[in-house]
C-alpha cells in the first residue's frame, strides 16, 4: 500500500499553528493509511501536520468539544479508547522535566510539518459533512490498527 508522506516544498509548521487549533490526533501510520483511504475516495480531510509519531487533523475553531459526541453517534463510542485523541485550542503539551535537555530528543520535539496545508479555508466545522467522513475513518482506522489488520481500501 502506497501512503501519502510529507508533500515536497512545504515549510515546517510554527508551533503556535498546532496550538492555536482544535484537532484530532492519531499515531502517524493510522494517519496516513487515512489520508491514502480520504484520497482513494475523493474526501477533502481539511489541513493536516504531523509532527513526530503523531498526525494531527486541524478543525474549525470549537469544534473538538463535539468530536466525543459525534464518535458516539457514529457507533464508535469513546475515541480515547480507539487512540483518537481531541484536544481544543490552545492544549498545549506537557513542559519537559528538568535535566532532559541532555536526553535525546523525543519524536514529538521534531518539527511539524504540513501534510495537507491549511490554505484559506480553516479544517472542517460542525456543518460539515465531511467532518462526520473524516471521524468515521480516522475511527476505522483506529479499530483496524488495535485489531492488527490491514488499513481498509
Amino acid at each position: 500500500m502506497t501512503v501519502p508522506s510529507v508533500l515536497p516544498g512545504f515549510c515546517p509548521v510554527p508551533l503556535g499553528t498546532l496550538l492555536d487549533s482544535d484537532r484530532v490526533e492519531v499515531r502517524r501510520p493510522v494517519g496516513l493509511a487515512s489520508l491514502a483511504r480520504l484520497d482513494r475516495l475523493g474526501r477533502p480531510s481539511g489541513p493536516v501536520v504531523a509532527r513526530g509519531d503523531r498526525v494531527a487533523f486541524l478543525l474549525a475553531p470549537d469544534t473538538a468539544e463535539a468530536v466525543p459526541e459525534l464518535l458516539a453517534w457514529l457507533g464508535w463510542g469513546a475515541g480515547p479508547v480507539l487512540g483518537l485523541t481531541v484536544s481544543p485550542a490552545g492544549a498545549g503539551r506537557v513542559p519537559r522535566p528538568r535535566g532532559a535537555e541532555e536526553a535525546p530528543p523525543r519524536p514529538e520535539d521534531r518539527p511539524a510539518v504540513w501534510l495537507r496545508p491549511a490554505g484559506r479555508a480553516t479544517g472542517l466545522d460542525l456543518c460539515s459533512p465531511d467532518l462526520l467522513r473524516l471521524l468515521d475513518c480516522l475511527a476505522d482506522a483506529c479499530a483496524r490498527d488495535l485489531m492488527g489488520l490491514a488499513p481498509a481500501r
